[in-house]
């Protein structure tokens, strides 16, 4: 078992402190009584053969997979795209899980098998993605007869399963006409959305479940009607923290433990990005994988095993934390916000620090109502033309217009999803669908409300202006400005490390 996560307080003796901005790696002094967050230590995977074994086995409240399938049965395996993990796994474990189901299928004679992917309003998988997730032995048995495919939210050939509050909801036509589905995820988060509702459903049911103003109970209708129209059995690895390459590995150990390894590996890390601000950048944290344990693997029923591997990750990763505090500091390591840049654009950037890790906590928040949250981020105007041009044009267009979620989904929204440029990078160009820009926006705005003062510390200041924050340049600096509303001598908590954690404050 690795040793879990707990909570630092800062003394006289306590060593400057590793900060993450962007692809940048600084030592912050905190002063004395900070609060700092460390989660569980991360460990090397180990074969999941055996988890694997007795979730398809044994599993919650149901028969054996094995037992389900017989020949002549429309089988379709559900790839859950919405909460992979970053930074991107070595290995990912939807491949040992997919497999495992392939070969039980093959055994019982099912011949009528595709694979799905639920991948909602992000982008649709590329045969470079298919493989690097799924194993090339799945993509050269699949790929070549079209049998794996990634859900289109504009898609005709939905099909109706009912209506919630008196509008109908759509689901992917495979997986709604199948015999049996099996869902394939993995739990690396508390996220609490139902990954077949946000995964395979229409435009509009989606615009209505993550839109700007949610009708009560809408979510929870959704996810009743997909399972009364399908039974999938699920499988969900729960997954540990990070455990980069040995380069990098000091990023997660607590600094009073680093070795000199450690030490020469953050010296030469902070140099060459400081020598080569771009390409250093790229050459020390360009595209970093990470070896993820596999905690658990939970299967059985869809909604229990949902249920479960939540619990399963808020065990492992939970941390109790003393009161919420008037400052919430965290960093954002650029790998952790996206797969192929290492610094992140703005918007990504915002919701990760904002929903992702400060958001990430049991019934209290980590900062009190009208606290201030302090980033650590470069927040520079980034954007892929090809992957990114939606949220490109939002962040220059709209956001220069109004941050204002009601006025942004009043005035802007239905134009960008007619869009044909954005719809036609989102079907043949691997973009995301221009809808995910605004959805992630309104929860960004939504996270936003709590704090009185959000500051980026070595923040691009137009790029922080727009996002309606401030920036700082440095630690102190944006303390000071903080000061006009928790204080001169607030109580700080500070979440450290790549990893996310669950606060549980007490």
């Amino acid at each position: 078992m690795p040793r879990p996560g707990f909570v630092l307080e800062v003394d006289d003796k306590t060593p400057h402190l590793l900060t993450m901005s962007g692809a940048q790696l600084r030592l912050e002094r905190f002063g004395i009584g900070t609060q700092v967050v460390y989660t569980a230590d991360a460990e090397e995977s180990s074969d999941p053969v055996g988890l694997i074994e007795a979730a398809v086995g044994a599993p919650t409240g149901g028969a054996p997979l094995a037992e389900q399938l017989s020949p002549g049965m429309k089988l379709t395996l559900v790839i859950i795209d919405q909460d992979a993990p970053l930074p991107r796994p070595h290995f990912d474990p939807r491949r040992a899980l997919t497999e495992r189901v392939l070969e039980i299928a093959a055994r019982r004679g099912v011949d009528d098998v595709e694979l799905v992917v639920a991948n909602g309003l992000k982008q649709r998988w590329s045969t470079q993605q298919v493989s690097r997730a799924l194993g090339d032995r799945v993509a050269t048995s699949f790929l070549p007869d079209s049998l794996i495919s990634s859900h289109d939210v504009t898609s005709d050939d939905l099909v109706s399963i009912g209506e919630v509050q008196g509008f109908p909801v759509l689901l992917n036509r495979r997986v709604a006409q199948s015999d049996v589905v099996v869902v394939i995820g993995v739990r690396a988060d508390a996220s609490e959305h139902d990954p077949l509702a946000v995964g395979l459903t229409d435009l509009a049911t989606l615009d209505r479940l993550l839109g700007f103003d949610p009708a009560p109970g809408f979510a929870e209708g959704v996810s009743d009607l997909i399972r009364g129209a399908v039974e999938p059995f699920a499988l969900f690895a729960v997954l540990g923290q990070p455990l980069l390459a040995w380069s990098l590995r000091f990023l997660a150990t607590r600094e009073w433990e680093w070795k000199l390894t450690d030490r020469l590996a953050l010296a030469g890390s902070r140099q060459i990005i400081a020598a080569l601000p771009r390409q250093g950048a790229q050459l020390v944290n360009g595209n970093p994988r990470a070896d993820y344990a596999v905690i658990d693997v939970v299967g059985g029923g869809y909604a229990s095993s949902l249920s479960d591997s939540l619990g399963v990750w808020q065990a492992a990763n939970s941390v109790e934390v003393n009161g919420s505090a008037d400052v919430l500091v965290t960093s954002v390591w650029g790998p952790a916000v996206d797969a192929v840049d290492s610094i992140g654009s703005p918007l990504d950037v915002a919701h990760h620090a904002l929903v992702r890790r400060a958001g990430s906590h049991l019934a209290k928040p980590l900062a009190r109502e009208g606290g201030a949250l302090i980033a650590f981020h470069p927040l520079r105007n980034r954007f892929s033309n090809r992957r990114q041009s939606a949220a490109a044009d939002f962040f220059a267009k709209v956001l220069t217009e109004t941050t204002d979620a009601g006025e942004i989904a009043a005035r802007f929204q239905a134009r960008a999803m007619d869009d044909e440029w954005y719809l036609d990078l989102y079907r043949k160009n691997f973009a995301d669908h221009p809808l995910r820009v605004y959805q992630l926006w309104y929860e960004t705005a939504r996270a936003a409300e709590q704090f009185s003062e959000i500051i980026w510390v070595g923040g691009d200041r137009r790029c922080a202006a727009l996002l309606g924050h401030r920036s700082a340049t440095t630690y102190a600096d944006a303390l000071e400005i903080a000061s006009g509303t928790v204080g001169m001598h607030p109580s700080i908590t500070m979440l450290r490390g790549p990893g996310l954690v669950l606060g549980d404050v007490r």
